[in-house]
Order: structure tokens, then sequence, then C-alpha cells
């Protein structure tokens, strides 16, 4: 025959789960308190809409004997609802424990874990609750051991409302709340500073307003009623930061909202996103790292929501659909919200966030379309903003890297070419899509090799002169897979130029590796190197319109002798390449340095 028996929860065991493993935070208890009591009091504005919600708390008597007191004006509760209410662990809120003509959604959390989570700190809980609807006053007693006794009180006419007593174990170093008011105040200001009940501590026998002037922030209309200042101030005041400037932000259903702070200061893209969210005006987290999207690491926003499901702890949120959604609307709305800025501050924005807007334009056109004017390029005049640049060019020019810049700077400014250096972070994907985004401009990237169209060939007398010449150098040149050219170009104050494509530099580069690794890697990396296909060679073009090319080539050397000053100047242009020698090229630069000073 089969049995049918309940499972027994031993307390003890829950308490340990509750403060050790369910949640982060250790003063966890007092968001529970203020909870019901939030939501008692939302329960009884049903039923009384002019009634000024208020919870007040204080922390009494000596050390190893203090007991936390927290009071709320809210609805109570009934005798029957005491059983249901606190005798029955982990029942949904939005389940069985709701207050008659409560709607789901007046509720700050999910679990109905409640008073349960105050055993972290006290051995022994008393509530003390006088019911809205039948004006009976009931007392409740809980104890660690998993007992509690519930009995109606006698009393005069008394206003609703709860009364909860812990009566704090004494050895709680981790709860500086429950030693010290200061702390205690600390604490209620995390969870409560936008609860729209107001929060009123006992402290020297004087009453203090905890979040009087923060919890307007968490009405909708009110917040965007209030002056730059007061938000300003209030940012500062919550996450510890003087912003200076910030936007307004909300989702398509208006249920999620909140003030997007721009950060004053450089972050780094793959720094961990926190923004503070508040469930129901009940802080939640100030670490949520889902509720917008990743590229939005330039804001630090507060959020206050009704949507979003919050995990068993209720220090997260469920990744779910509406989590994804959620955050996909806050990113629309924090795009459209930089738009509103004004340009000076967006100016600024870009600047303190330049690497990191880039890289968000560099992947979403109409996020370029919105801050491409205001992205600086490096040119061949500097940095330029783009929108000065494009007030006088409609065709211009970009490379692929650094090096292919440097190599093609001063044939482009002696053509009256504009020339972008594309080789710095995202720069050459940005400028690609513009290509597409301003139909009246054409971007155009351009290979080092292309600009040697514009080198003029030399005559057919000149041709007839040198080219005897050049053909011993380039013999000579054969094994440092560069070539000699003459050409005629602008500007004549350039005596050479050198250009090689990138698998020129990438076998430079390998060779080098081979040169200064041990031998186990060196082997590694010649076997590479027998495997790759040969690179196309570097060239050096000598500029015969420059005067020291012409008078060498008329000097009526050698080709001996006018191989070392060109091998001088093909090293020369290396190092003005910043290219770093390899060991033959070293051996090079010095043994024609010595020819050099046997000539003189």
């Amino acid at each position: 025959m089969d049995y049918s028996h309940r499972f027994q929860v031993n307390l003890a065991g829950m308490i340990d789960i509750l403060s050790n493993h369910l949640y982060d935070e250790k003063d966890v208890y007092i968001r529970e308190l203020l909870q019901n009591a939030t939501d008692a009091i939302r329960a009884r504005k049903k039923l009384e809409p002019s009634i000024e919600g208020e919870i007040h708390v204080s922390l009494s008597g000596k050390a190893d004997e203090k007991t936390l007191i927290l009071e709320d004006n809210g609805i109570g509760l009934t005798e029957e609802e005491v059983h249901a209410f606190l005798a029955t662990i982990a029942n949904s809120s939005k389940g069985e424990k709701k207050f008659e003509g409560q709607e789901a959604n007046d509720f700050i959390g999910r679990f109905g874990i409640g008073l349960l989570s105050c055993f972290i700190v006290s051995d022994e809980i008393v509530m003390i609750s006088t019911s809205k609807k039948n004006n009976e006053t009931t007392e409740w007693r809980g104890k660690a051991d998993g007992t509690y006794s519930v009995r109606k009180l006698e009393t005069e006419t008394r206003e609703p409302g709860t009364q909860v007593y812990l009566r704090l174990r004494a050895g709680l170093e981790d709860h500086p709340e429950c030693e010290e008011t200061e702390y205690l105040i600390n604490t209620l200001k995390k969870y409560g500073s936008s609860l729209e009940s107001t929060i009123i501590i006992e402290k020297d026998g004087y009453e203090k307003r905890i979040n009087e002037w923060t919890k307007q922030f968490s009405d909708k209309a009110t917040l965007y009623s209030l002056s730059r200042e007061q938000i300003i101030r209030y940012g500062e005041h919550l996450l510890g930061t003087r912003f200076e400037d910030y936007f307004l932000i909300e989702n398509t259903s208006g249920r999620t909202f909140g003030i997007a702070y721009m950060i004053p200061y450089t972050v780094q893209m793959n720094a961990i996103r926190k923004q503070t969210v508040f469930l129901n005006n009940m802080f939640v987290t100030s670490e949520a790292n889902n509720v917008l999207p990743d590229w939005a690491f330039f804001a630090e926003c507060v959020l206050w929501t009704d949507e979003l499901q919050p995990v068993a702890s209720r220090e997260s949120f469920y990744k779910n659909e509406r989590l994804t959604t959620v955050a996909t609307e806050l990113g629309a709305a924090l795009k459209k919200g930089i738009e509103t800025l004004p340009e000076k501050a967006l100016t600024k924005l870009l600047m303190t966030h330049y690497l990191g807007f880039k890289a968000l334009a560099s992947e979403d056109a109409p996020f370029l379309q919105l801050i491409y004017p205001y992205l600086t390029f490096r040119t061949l005049n500097g940095e330029e903003k783009l929108a000065d640049i494009l007030k006088d060019e409609t065709t211009i020019y970009y490379t692929f890297s650094v090096d292919d810049f440097r190599q093609m700077s001063d044939i482009a400014r002696s053509s009256g070419m504009t020339l972008i250096n594309g080789g710095y972070s995202y720069d050459t994907p940005i400028l690609a899509q513009l290509n597409h985004l301003l139909a009246e401009t054409n971007f155009i990237l351009i290979q080092p090799e292309e600009i040697t169209d514009k080198l003029l060939p030399m005559t057919l007398e000149e041709e007839t002169a040198y080219q005897p010449i050049l053909q011993q150098m380039n013999e000579m040149m054969a094994e440092f897979d560069a070539d000699v050219t003459i050409k005629h170009f602008e500007p004549k104050s350039l005596p050479i130029i050198f250009i090689h494509s990138t698998a020129t530099q990438a076998t430079r580069e390998l060779e080098r590796a081979v040169e200064e690794t041990s031998s186990v890697f060196s082997d590694i990396l010649e076997s590479i190197q027998k495997e790759q296909a040969p690179a196309p060679l570097a060239h050096l073009y000598l500029n015969l319109d420059n005067e020291l090319i012409k008078r060498l080539f008329t000097s009526g050397k050698t080709v001996d002798e006018l191989s070392v000053i060109v091998n001088v100047l093909y090293i020369q242009a290396l190092l003005l390449g910043h290219y770093p020698l390899k060991r033959k090229e070293m051996e090079l630069m010095n043994q024609n340095m010595l020819r050099i000073l046997e000539m003189l």
C-alpha cells in the first residue's frame, strides 16, 4: 500500500540557504521588511487613496540587546491572513499571498519569503498588526526553531498598521546596520530611496526622513518636470559621480524609464556595464549588465520598471524575452537621446569615449549617420573633423594602414589629393560605410601601388643613358627583395619614395622574426617561410627632378660608386618609414658608410 508523506522543512537549514547562498547582500532582510510595509500601504491606498504612507524605523537597546523596530500604517493583517502569509514558506506573492483587491503588479517581489529572511539576524520575531478590515489586532511570534504562535490582542481603538520587532542576536559583526543607526540609515536609503511611502528613522530622539527628496525621481511625470540641477545632483547623490550631461529615456511601453547619465571619463569598452534598477520603486541592483545593449558603455543609468521579472533573490532579472525587448528598446531610446544633446555636449562626449563610439559606428549605420560630422581623422594636415573635410572635397582617398599612409603622403600632398589615414582603429570600415551613406561624396580606398601612376617615366634619352646602370644596381639589390626605378615626380625636394605591398612587409617581418628568435622557433618560422609564395619586390623610386639624384647620375661615377649612395638612400627610406632593419640591411648600412668615408 502506498502512503503519502509531507516534506519536513528544516528552518535552520533554510536560514543558512538564505544568508549564505541565495542572497549576495547580507542586509536583504531590510528590503523584505520595507517590501511588506510598502505592499500593505499600497493595499490600504486602494481603500483610502488620500492616506499618506509612512514607515517608521528605530534601533534601540544596549549592545548585544538591541531591537530593530519597523512600523507601517498599511492595511494590516487579519488573523486568517497572518496564518496564510506568515506560516507558509515560499508561496508566490503573485499567487496566494495577495491582499484582497490587490493587483499582482502592485507587489514588489515574486517569492513569498517575507519575514523568514529576518531570522538571518534574529532568533525571534514579533509582529503586531491591526487590520483595516475588522479593526482587530493580532500578535504573531515566530522563532528560529520553526515554531510560531498567534493570538488576538485586546486593544483600545488602534490605527491600522503593523509593527515588526526583531530581537537581534549577539555577534552580528557582518551586520553593521544592526549595531549603528548611521549604518541602518544607509541601508534604508539603499533599498528605499525610491519608495513612494516616506521612511522615517528615529535617531537621538529626533526623526529623520530618509527618502523625502529622492522618492520624487521614481515618479515619471515628476521626473520630467525636474530641473537640470536637481537631476545632476541626484546622480551625484546616488552614483557618487558629478555628471555634466544626461537625458531621460523610456521604452516603448513607458513602463521602464529613467535617467541616462553620460560618464565623464574614459571607460574600457570591455568593462562590465553596471546600471542601477528599481523594480516597483524598490532597489534591485546597481550592477545590472543586461538591461541595456552591450554598446551602452558610455552611459550610467538609473532605471525604474514594473515589467521585468526578478530572480528568486530579487537581486537581478530573468533573462527572458521581455528583458531582451526592454534592453533593445532602451538602446533605441539611448541613441535618440544622444541626438537631443547640444552640439557642445555631444562633441565632448565623443572626445571622452572616442574609440568606443567609433566601434559602435563601424557596425551601426544609423548611429554613424548621427555622429559622422563630429568624427576626426588623421589627414595630410593633421587631425581634422570630417565635417570640415567635407566642406571642400567631394572625392576623398583613404588608406588601409598607417604604413600605406606614410608611403603615399608626400606624393598625395604634392598632387593635391585629400588623403585620410585609415589605419587607426575602426577608421577603414567607417569610411567604407560613409561611401554608401553620403551620396555626394566618394570615399576611395587607395593602395600605395596605385599612386605610382602619378610618377612620370624617363624620357627615351634618359632611359638609354641610365638603364644599363639601373640594371646593374638591381642585380645588387636583388638580395634585399627590392628594385630601383628612376622617375620624375613632385615634390622636387623629395629624392626618393619607398613603396611596398602588404605581402612584402609581412615577409620582412617574418625574416626579422627568424633572425631574432631562438633556434627552436626559428626552425618553425623558416618552414613557414619556405611554404609561402615569393612576395613581390619593394620599389625604390629615385626622383630625377631632385637635385641630389640628378647630380648623382650625371656625376660620371662608376656603378659601384653610385650604388653606395643608392644603398644609403635605401636604408634612409627604411628608417624614415619606421621599418626595423634586417641583419643584412644593418650590415649594408655599415659597409656603405665606411665606403663613403673612403671616398672622401
